[in-house]
């Protein structure tokens, strides 16, 4: 069970020679997931842990105008909003998945760095 704190996520689109690596923050709190990237992306969740060990996590991706994700997925101007599904099993401090992100394999590392601030 992922504990509340604030976590690291690096990610890279899978099964490149070269991948393309990204990297955001995130909090959980209480089962709610608040996060972004240093380009904008925005996301915001749930997290919610099942009888068979997993920990379930369910974001909407809100990608600025004119951003452009690893996967080459562009926003165009209007920007875009995604939602991803991804689970990950076992418990910090890092635990890795893969999700489909836009139409492309995409995998990501959590690491729990810390407990929230009081």
């Amino acid at each position: 069970m992922l504990e509340d704190g604030i976590y690291g996520l690096a990610y890279a689109v899978d099964g490149e020679c070269m991948p393309t690596e990204g990297s955001a923050l995130a909090t959980l709190r209480k089962g709610r997931i608040l996060g972004s990237d240093p380009w904008g992306g925005v996301f915001a969740g749930s997290c919610q842990f099942d009888a068979r060990r997993l920990n379930t996590v369910k974001l909407r991706l809100d990608v600025p105008p004119d951003g452009r994700l690893i996967t080459g997925f562009s926003a165009g101007p209007a920007g875009a909003s995604l939602d991803i599904v991804g689970a990950f099993e076992g418990a910090a401090p890092k635990l890795s998945t893969v999700v489909e992100v836009a139409g492309a394999a995409v995998r990501v590392e959590l690491t729990y760095l810390g407990p929230l601030p009081a």
